[in-house]
């Protein structure tokens, strides 16, 4: 279950006293929506709408539907406000803390790190209370744990996101693996092609950890593959998301000069979604370049019949970047 913290939200909304509140929330928390949303109605007389788009992170605020439907209010629920951006009082964020507990998980990915000392700690913000419980677990098993501290785009100390891992890469040369507190291997997967490091996964969820080594090979091999193939493209397009924190036009218009110098001929394209249907009727290219999520073209790739890769992915296919810094640093 998750903390929706449903009794600060209705103070909140009575407080602001809106006329119509926007409700947004991430898949996984879909299926909340509707009492959600009857219960916001009911306590506070508030018309409530629910986003029915997807929702990918705080970088996905639903402001274009905000404007569209009039609301006062907009509550993003499943994610930590970003800093410095759509910080606005129109916006409330409900973090969607998780009570799954992370005993049995963590005991088991103690039996995989038998023999390193020095661990890191990280979770997804559904997990970042546990971060307290889970240092002592660890030393109290004898190992040294570190944790990195808030920065970029990252709200609290341990904190992760698909596009930001400054936390663990600034306590990397520390450790010798790193703990991740998540569900599934999307993060973990993350730090691991970020930091070098061996990195397991605690999962509250299925209640069991996982080494993501072979996973991380496999995806280093694909994303080899994928490269050469990006490589000879001539003719590519660049896609500038249109998302709320998303759009990275300065990004897409220096990697356009870098691969025009490089002999590529390259299109700019906006869009808000990236969609394989639409995106492959341009059918005179070759292959794209994402600007909007860096980790799109990594989770994505079985969707694409042609290359898709990241900022970085493109400059190391013209060789301005090596492929021993791959993912090393954030573009």
């Amino acid at each position: 279950m998750y903390d929706l913290e449903e009794a600060r939200l209705i103070d909140e909304i009575k407080r602001r006293s809106p006329h119509r509140v926007l409700l947004q929330l991430p898949e996984g928390l879909k299926p909340q929506a509707a009492r959600l949303a009857e219960t916001l109605e009911t306590a506070s007389g508030a018309e409530v709408f629910v986003s029915g788009d997807p929702c990918y992170g705080a970088c996905d605020l639903a402001l274009h539907q905000m404007k569209e439907l009039r609301a006062d209010l907009l509550v993003h629920i499943g994610h930590a406000e970003i800093p410095n951006e759509n910080v606005r009082d129109d916006i409330i964020y409900i973090e969607a803390r998780s009570d799954e507990e992370i005993e049995k998980p963590l005991a088991e990915a103690l039996k995989l790190l038998k023999d390193e000392k020095n661990i890191g700690l990280a979770a997804s913000v559904q997990h970042l209370h546990s971060l307290k419980l889970a240092k002592e677990l660890l030393e109290q098993a004898g190992k040294t744990v570190w944790m990195g501290k808030a920065s970029g785009r990252l709200r609290h100390e341990g904190q992760i996101l698909g596009c930001d891992y400054g936390s663990v890469q600034s306590i990397a040369n520390k450790v010798q693996a790193f703990i991740v507190i998540a569900a599934g291997d999307f993060h973990a997967l993350g730090v691991s092609l970020s930091t070098g490091k061996r990195t397991i996964v605690a999962d509250p969820y299925q209640q069991v950890a996982r080494d993501t080594a072979q996973l991380v090979d496999k995806i280093l091999r694909q994303r080899y593959a994928t490269i050469l193939k990006f490589k000879e493209a001539k003719r590519v397009g660049i896609i500038v998301g249109l998302k709320s924190s998303q759009m990275h036009l300065a990004l897409a218009k220096r990697v356009k000069d870098l691969l025009e110098q490089s002999g590529k001929n390259c299109m700019l394209i906006a869009s808000s979604e990236l969609i394989p249907e639409s995106i492959e009727s341009f059918t005179d290219l070759d292959g794209l370049v994402e600007t909007a999520c860096p980790r799109v073209a990594i989770d994505d790739r079985s969707r694409y019949h042609k290359p898709v890769v990241n900022p970085e992915e493109a400059l190391i296919a013209i060789g301005r970047k090596s492929w021993e810094e791959y993912g090393k640093h954030t573009e």
